[in-house]
């Protein structure tokens, strides 16, 4: 496989293609994951998730729990083997086939209107593995209440750049080099744009590829 970028300036590079086969061959240091991985949704009920679902992604994979199981959470499992600070957003449905993390935290949305059996989806949950890349962790918060909407970028499953951007900031510090194995849109790589990082954004997507670029 030729590892020629998508895009890089310097700072930031975009690598197109399956995480599983690129990330191996990196050769230099990475600090800290900051990732949004495919959520698992595909086929469940309610209609905030079927509009956020397979038919909404460019990429032709099944958005399911088996997809989750089967590619998501072997990459997750080998970054948190070779890196010492990972960080994801699980989403709710799949979060328990997920390694149990280290600290455990969530975006609590008080306004949010998607609906469970008991009542309102009003967290999604903030996975925590090995030590904060910062150094730091006195003053430093797991949960964050977001207000936030997310940014209408063409990418069904965008994060809100200002919390995503404080997230970063909490869990890495300048200078450092961070990874998202699945980058989408690229709101990991802005972040890290803005607060002086480096950062490698791995996706599937041409599509989304370019909107990160």
């Amino acid at each position: 496989m030729n590892l020629t970028p998508y895009y890089d300036d310097g700072q930031i590079t975009i690598y197109h293609g399956d995480c599983r086969e690129i990330y191996p061959k990196l050769r230099l240091t990475i600090d800290a994951v900051l990732t949004d991985p495919p959520y698992g949704i595909d086929g469940s009920s309610g209609r905030v998730n079927k509009a956020r679902a397979k038919g909404s992604y460019a990429s032709g994979f099944d958005d399911t729990p088996d997809y989750i199981a089967v590619v998501v959470v072997p990459m997750v499992c080998r970054l948190i083997s070779s890196i010492g600070c990972v960080v994801l957003t699980p989403g709710i449905r799949c979060m328990a086939l997920y390694p149990q993390p280290d600290s455990f935290g969530a975006f609590y949305q008080p306004a949010a209107v998607g609906l469970q059996v008991f009542g309102n989806l009003d967290a999604q949950p903030i996975f925590y593995y090995g030590k904060n890349a910062s150094g730091r962790n006195m003053g430093v918060p797991c949960s964050y209440r977001l207000t936030e909407s997310p940014i209408k970028d063409g990418h069904p499953c965008s994060k809100p750049p200002r919390a995503w951007t404080v997230l970063l900031g909490n869990t890495s510090a300048p200078g450092q080099t961070i990874l998202d194995p699945f980058c989408g849109a690229g709101t990991t790589l802005r972040a890290a744009k803005d607060l002086g990082r480096q950062a490698i954004g791995i996706e599937l997507e041409e599509r989304y590829c370019e909107l990160a670029a």
